[in-house]
Parts: structure tokens; C-alpha cells; sequence
């Protein structure tokens, strides 16, 4: 089965990320996971409609409560890499037919960025999660594999879920 996924990773205050999670489901469904000090965001909505340009517009505003993270596969060929900051994308690496290509980043990332570029999706998302503290199997994750996992009981209680 090939796969496509979404997450957003942000570092900020679990309690913060949440209040502000719950005016952002637009009618969907929206998990978060802590992994401290990062905590990830998986939106229904937005992985089904595959939009860079409102995954670049969610990131930015999710980026106003700490650096922010995005990370789009889909099926498993194509990858889109964000980076933002206070509201503002500071890094960007996407390869693909669709999606690609392109690298933005400053002098400091861009080594890791052109590294990312030459390898396969999957392991470029891992190999720039773990660059930023952020543990690579919650970047490779999205919405549907967390449903998944809940429809089979093996969420962990610190799992929450907004609608």
C-alpha cells in the first residue's frame, strides 16, 4: 500500500498548542501528541487535500507559538519540508513531479537540506526530524495512521483529539 501523510510538529507549551488547536479544525478532525518540547499536530482536513499553499498557511500561524514543522509525503515519491518561524517560512525543500523542486534555507541548513534532497522521501522526513529533536516515527505519521491505531485501541492516553 503507498502511502501519504501530514504532520506538523510545533515547539510550544502542550497547553498552549491545544487551546489553540481547537479553533483550527475547520469541522475536522485534529490529533496532538506530545513528544516535549515539540508537540505534533495531525489535521484530517489538511492531508486530505494535499495543498502546499494551506499547509505553508496553517504552518505559518501554528508558527506564532514556537518553530514549527511541516512535513507532506505523498505516495511515498513526493516530500514537501517546511520550516517556519513567527509567522514567516524560514526553510523549504520539496521534490517531486508536483510538488518540486525547490530548497530555500539559510547558510546553516542548507547543507542538511541538499543531503535531504538526494534521498528518498521517507528517510529524508526521518533524517530532518531527527536533526531537529523531533522523533522521526511522529514526523513520518499522519491523520490516518493515527485513526488507524485508535479504530484499534493502541493510542496512548496522552493522545488527544479535536473536532
Amino acid at each position: 500500500m503507498v502511502r501519504s501523510f501530514l504532520s506538523f510538529h510545533v515547539a510550544a507549551p502542550w497547553e498552549e498548542v491545544q487551546a489553540w488547536a481547537q479553533g483550527q479544525t475547520k469541522g475536522a478532525g485534529v490529533f496532538l501528541v506530545p513528544d516535549p518540547p515539540w508537540v505534533s499536530l495531525y489535521h484530517e482536513a489538511l492531508e486530505a487535500q494535499e495543498d502546499p499553499q494551506a499547509i505553508r498557511a496553517f504552518l505559518q500561524e501554528l508558527s506564532h507559538l514556537g518553530r514549527a514543522l511541516a512535513f507532506l509525503v505523498v505516495a511515498e515519491e513526493e516530500l514537501l519540508f517546511l520550516l517556519a518561524e513567527k509567522g514567516e517560512i524560514k526553510a523549504q525543500l520539496a521534490q517531486g513531479a508536483e510538488l518540486g523542486p525547490r530548497l530555500q534555507a539559510p547558510a546553516d541548513l542548507k547543507p542538511l537540506l541538499e543531503k535531504a534532497a538526494s534521498m528518498p522521501p521517507l528517510s529524508a522526513v526521518q533524517a530532518l526530524a531527527t536533526h531537529f529533536g523531533l522523533h522521526p516515527d511522529h514526523a513520518a505519521l499522519g491523520f490516518l495512521d493515527l485513526l488507524e491505531a485508535e479504530e484499534e485501541g493502541g493510542l496512548p492516553e496522552e493522545v488527544v483529539y479535536l473536532e
